[in-house]
């Protein structure tokens, strides 16, 4: 990563603040609503199955080849080890098309609010994943997600997008082996 997307980056944990302030505002519209909490929960969980999608789709197609991301993206494979940082550049805009394009698209203020709150804690929950299978920390399903992810950096980068979950990777043919 070249000196300007450094400096205007932040290192994981505070790289989270980004995508926090997202919850926090999506959240505070979503109790606002009175929208019931069994629909609110569905629409969260829905939200969140969505980022995974949102996830491999960007991982795959953005960072792997769309400039200046694919180079800032390359700078991480280069140098796995080294404490992940993510651009503001990137996770900003990110983070208002999570809260506005269901907005947009669902034409409902309640409905688009907690699918916003399911995609933005996708986000976070897939940085803190990120940050622990490269710190080789866990066992479990963290484990099975290190190999996967492992796999990606140091066998075949054209396999082995998703982070939080290898669904998509078997759906869409860019499974690992195995």
């Amino acid at each position: 990563m070249n000196d300007a997307p450094r400096r205007l980056a932040l290192a994981y944990p505070a790289s989270l603040m980004v995508a926090g302030a997202g919850v926090l505002l999506a959240a505070y519209v979503l109790a606002a609503t009175g929208l019931p909490q069994w629909l609110a929960l569905a629409l969260i969980a829905c939200g969140f199955v969505l980022w995974t999608l949102l996830e491999y789709l960007l991982h795959r197609f953005v960072l792997h080849r769309v400039e200046p991301f694919k180079a800032w993206h390359a700078h991480h494979h280069r140098v796995p080890d080294e404490p992940i940082r993510i651009p503001l550049a990137f996770s900003v805009p990110l983070v208002l098309v999570l809260l506005i394009a269901p907005a947009l698209l669902l034409r409902n203020v309640a409905f688009s609010a907690a699918l916003s709150l399911g995609l933005l804690v996708g986000e976070m929950l897939q940085e803190a994943v990120h940050d622990r299978v490269h710190r080789g920390a866990g066992g479990g399903l963290l484990a099975a997600r290190r190999r996967h992810h492992g796999f990606h950096h140091t066998h075949d980068e054209r396999r082995g997008f998703g982070t939080l979950s290898g669904f998509w990777d078997r759906c869409l043919g860019t499974a690992p082996p195995g």
